[in-house]
């Protein structure tokens, strides 16, 4: 299975329940995190790491800080929807 597709289906559910318009948007940061990794070559989210995403952190450091706490706070979705032990690396607060 493509990285997007087993994104979207496990954001799927995520989706239906709750804050339905800040539910999508989640979901659009999820999958634009997804899209990063799988042009940096990753297939599957079990490939997907702290790495790529501390590289996804440096490929958007053109967005606020509090764009990119949104972006983290996506992704720890995606970490717990993945059943992944550990929490992503967050953003460093401040443009360089």
């Amino acid at each position: 299975m493509k990285l997007l597709e087993e994104v979207e289906n496990l954001s799927r559910g995520y989706v239906r329940k709750g804050g339905k318009d800040n539910r999508r948007q989640q979901r659009a940061r999820m999958l634009a995190l997804a899209a990063f990794c799988a042009a940096e070559g990753a297939h599957s989210l079990a490939q997907v790491g702290a790495g790529h995403v501390i590289r996804y952190w440096r490929a958007t450091r053109h967005l606020s800080d509090a764009t990119r706490y949104n972006h983290w706070r996506a992704i720890c979705v995606l970490w717990s929807l993945a059943n992944k032990s550990a929490e992503p690396p967050k953003p460093h607060a401040g443009k360089p």
